[in-house]
């Protein structure tokens, strides 16, 4: 046996509302109290803070003279060595070999000389010279002291 119900329009409403206020009140939140004690209550804030920006004038952190940072350093510079070896070579056509070059770099950052050490096959006072007056240009971080020796290998033959 089936039983068809036929409703109207407004007896559909008023079932739906019905329906509707009865969720309504069996879906209420009981009151709740605040956590006891020292819990830190959010407040509602209906604006939301952007986080600061820097300042454009800020001074940005200076990076600390690494190893890495002095080997890029002389990478982003290698044209000044390659300028200065074929310099010399025009005095020494045969002019060719290891220099292991000493950098000895102030405490900011900037090149107060640099030798020819142990280990170097290359030994022209020229060629080491004008590689120390192009890298007082170069810019190296600062070191995290007074001053900092730092070695490089340059390989260099005639190309």
């Amino acid at each position: 046996m089936y039983i068809c119900v036929i409703m109207t329009k407004r007896t559909w409403i008023t079932v739906t509302a019905a329906l509707a206020m009865l969720c309504t009140v069996s879906c209420k939140k009981e009151e709740t109290t605040p956590p006891e004690g020292d819990v830190a209550v959010a407040e509602d804030d209906d604006e939301v803070s952007e986080p600061e920006e820097p300042e454009d004038d800020a001074e940005p952190e200076a990076s600390i003279l690494t190893k890495g940072s002095f080997d890029e350093t002389i990478n982003d510079h290698f044209d000044a060595v390659s300028d200065c070896y074929l310099s010399a070579l025009e005095t020494k056509a045969d002019l060719e070999g290891k220099l292991n070059a000493e950098f000895t770099i102030g405490g900011d950052g900037v090149v107060t000389s640099v030798t020819a050490v142990e280990g170097s096959t290359l030994d022209d006072e020229a060629l080491v010279q004008c590689i120390s007056d192009a890298a007082k240009s170069w810019g190296f971080d600062k070191p995290s002291g007074d001053e900092m020796k730092l070695r490089y290998e340059f390989n260099l033959a005639p190309g």
